[in-house]
């Protein structure tokens, strides 16, 4: 293959699991993965009731999805906890798990992808904390278990897009919560992904665009003529093709302008005035994401150049 001349590093994606939830459960003494527990907003806007984040033992025993289940699918159940969100506690939490990555790479290599996932570019530092990356990996999550009681899962690649899917794909769905996808492996690890939607980027409208270019799955999306995509969707194939290939020439390490020092977020929590001293730019990601699912592609910051 032609990965030689692209960029090869030490990346970490770090998503912190069932974030909101694992909050709220840690602060009542609760075990996150083992407690079934939701998040509610009650706001206006949220028509009766929105479920922001649910624990592991919720999904499993009532079925219940952060941001699609509402008020009037929970069950009558007392085992079930139903809690308010409380957005302050949340950025706290993240700015001590931001201390904690500090510990482990410089603040140049680290860049928070959104309040609870963060981008940390091991390259230069991984060798002074473990024999393996993978070692590495499993001493930031037990650090910030032992320190925080919240969960990490991690994903490993030679650069940011590789580190997010495996991230997805694979360090979710497993019982060490690590995940790896390099150059190498992306045949195997990419290529072998036949629903399209289970790839970040990849909504159910963009699938459908796909679908009508016979493109069914990631195999099929890389091995896809790359102006031809670019044709018919833009950039947006261009960056699809790069993805499929697990290719990313972004560098986290380059600063990113600001526009706004303070914001306020009136989503579905109450309104909460965030100010640059204190968030830091540690948060400055925080309204891209709210975790809203609507199947609409994020934009990585200088991904595929």
């Amino acid at each position: 293959m032609f990965f030689d001349d692209e960029p090869h590093g030490v990346f970490f994606l770090i998503d912190n699991k069932s974030f909101y939830a694992s909050c709220e459960a840690v602060s009542r003494g609760l075990n996150p993965l083992k407690v079934p527990l939701v998040v509610l907003s009650e706001a206006e806007n949220t028509n009766g009731g929105l479920i922001l984040a649910t624990s592991p033992e919720a999904k499993h025993l009532f079925h219940l999805k952060a941001n699609v289940s509402r008020k009037r699918d929970l069950p009558n159940d007392p085992r079930l906890w139903v809690v308010p969100p409380r957005m302050n506690l949340y950025i706290q939490r993240n700015l001590q798990i931001n201390q904690i990555f500090h510990q482990f790479t410089t603040e140049k290599e680290f860049w928070p992808y959104s309040i609870d996932e963060s981008i940390l570019d091991m390259t230069r530092t991984w060798r002074l904390f473990g024999n393996s990356v993978r070692e590495v990996a499993r001493l930031i999550q037990k650090t910030v278990r032992q320190k925080l009681g919240l969960y990490t899962t991690v994903g490993i690649g030679d650069n940011p897009v590789q580190a997010k899917l495996a991230l997805d794909l694979y360090a979710k769905h497993n019982h060490e919560l690590i995940g790896e996808i390099h150059y190498e492996t992306v045949p195997d690890k990419i290529w072998s992904i036949t629903e399209l939607t289970d790839v970040w980027g990849i909504g159910p409208r963009m699938a459908k665009r796909l679908n009508r270019l016979q493109i069914h799955n990631m195999y099929e999306l890389a091995h896809t003529n790359p102006y031809l995509l670019k044709q018919q969707l833009g950039i947006i194939g261009s960056q699809l093709f790069a993805t499929a290939w697990g290719i990313d020439r972004a560098q986290v390490t380059e600063p990113t302008k600001v526009k706004e020092a303070s914001w306020v977020i009136r989503k579905y929590c109450h309104e909460i005035i965030l100010t640059k001293s204190k968030l830091k730019p540690s948060l400055k990601k925080l309204g891209n994401r709210w975790r809203r699912g609507f199947g609409t592609t994020i934009n990585w910051r200088g991904v595929y150049r």
